[in-house]
């Protein structure tokens, strides 16, 4: 088979896979999309505070050679710069893979804050106590804005009250007594309380409105799968009884009018083919045959609560005439896909996304589970029969993203030009 990614214009496939075990969604616009409201509050809110620690590191980088005089070292203060820019770049690291910051993050984050402005105070030169050379007071302002968006409103103050009464100590030391009150670095205790607060309120605001979006779109596809189900239901009725009005019941009433001989052999032919077409509506299965993705996914999404799972099913622009055995090859391997997260993930929570791109239809299901090393599993019944061959004979991929502590991602792909689209 050829390789759907490229032939879709996708991402090579490492590539694929870096995104995806790097929690995807940073950088694909599709998946920051399905993710639930809440999650992607929180990924605003960190790129707003890493923005802001940006704005207070970078001049402080530009500025190392024309204020080197204003230190005692300049060496120690470039060694300083140079592990607060490092200690960003492991919280990055840190925030990208897990999605948003830890209690343990911000507790590093204030001591190392702590240390800085101990040790850059000592190693100002008299007289630029107060000065923009004195970076680690704005550095502190980033620290609060995270305590704020991260801790309790408790934690909120012993972690501001921390910094605030550290950063007094060392400046005190360093001029000798308390700093004026109109100077700069009572302007940056004042900026580091609202900063605080102001994140405090923005990550709560955002992430309450975000999970009532959720509920209301739940309620939302909910009701319209209902709705797509009982219009479908209701059109095969028709149908049918409209077949029945014109055949079986036409012919039963021309019998009891006379206008037939029911002992004639024509007439005894066609009572035989309306019987036969009777009871066909009785043995055969006619949901499954007119049954469209939404509904047949909306299915294996209830079964998956009866097993436990809360699952999130967004759905995108996806055609609603498919092919049958299409539908139900990936609707069955959907399945076998949260079953395993409901056996093996370690969570309660998964979601699944349905989208349609370059005539690919691709149905994603995402777990933040405990997760397994994808290069040193060959798969077991489930993974190989039950999904991957699954895909494979309806002309379809598989394609599987896992890292020990950081989920699952499992995609099924069927592209519309495949040979087997037909049946």
């Amino acid at each position: 088979m050829l390789d759907l990614a490229t032939r879709v214009g996708r991402p090579p496939r490492r590539i694929n896979r870096f995104l995806a075990e790097a929690r995807l969604g940073w950088v694909d616009a599709r998946l920051m999309v399905a993710m639930p409201g809440r999650e992607r509050a929180l990924r605003l809110v960190a790129v707003v505070l890493f923005c802001q620690r940006a704005s207070y590191i970078v001049p402080a980088l530009l500025g190392m050679t024309s204020s080197a005089d204003r230190y005692h070292s300049p060496a120690l203060n470039v060694a300083l710069l140079v592990g607060a820019v490092g200690w960003n770049v492991v919280l990055g690291a840190l925030v990208w893979r897990r999605g948003w910051f830890s209690y343990g993050n911000v507790v590093v984050d204030v001591a190392i804050t702590c240390g800085l402005l101990v040790v850059v105070n000592m190693n100002i030169r008299s007289g630029f106590e107060l000065s923009a050379a004195n970076w680690a007071g704005k550095f502190a302002l980033g620290s609060a804005a995270l305590v704020g968006a991260v801790l309790s409103l408790r934690g909120l103050l012993v972690g501001l009250g921390l910094l605030v009464l550290t950063a007094v100590a060392a400046a005190s030391v360093q001029i000798g007594g308390l700093p004026p009150w109109e100077s700069g670095f009572v302007n940056h205790v004042n900026s580091s309380l609202w900063f605080a607060l102001v994140l405090y309120f923005i990550r709560r605001f955002l992430c309450a409105q975000a999970s009532a979006v959720d509920e209301a779109t739940q309620r939302r596809l909910a009701a319209e799968t209902a709705t797509a189900a009982g219009a479908a239901r209701y059109a095969e009725r028709l149908h049918h009884y409209r077949r029945l009005h014109d055949t079986a019941l036409a012919t039963l009433t021309a019998i009891a009018r006379g206008g037939l001989d029911h002992r004639g052999e024509d007439v005894r032919r066609r009572c035989g083919r309306e019987a036969d077409y009777i009871r066909s509506l009785v043995t055969e299965d006619r949901a499954e045959a007119d049954t469209t993705l939404a509904t047949s996914l909306a299915e294996v999404v209830a079964d998956a609560t009866g097993l436990g799972l809360r699952v999130h099913l967004r759905s995108g622009n996806v055609p609603v005439q498919l092919p049958r055995h299409v539908v139900r090859a990936v609707c069955d391997a959907a399945r076998e896909a949260l079953n395993n997260v409901a056996r093996h993930a370690g969570t309660g929570e998964a979601w699944v996304t349905v989208d349609w791109y370059d005539d690919v239809l691709g149905v994603r299901i995402v777990d933040r589970g405990k997760g397994f090393d994808a290069d040193g599993v060959s798969g077991g019944f489930g993974l190989r029969r039950s999904i991957e061959e699954r895909m494979t004979e309806v002309g379809g991929e598989l394609q599987l993203f896992s890292e020990p502590g950081h989920g699952t991602s499992v995609e099924l792909l069927w592209p519309a030009s495949s040979p087997e689209a037909d049946g």
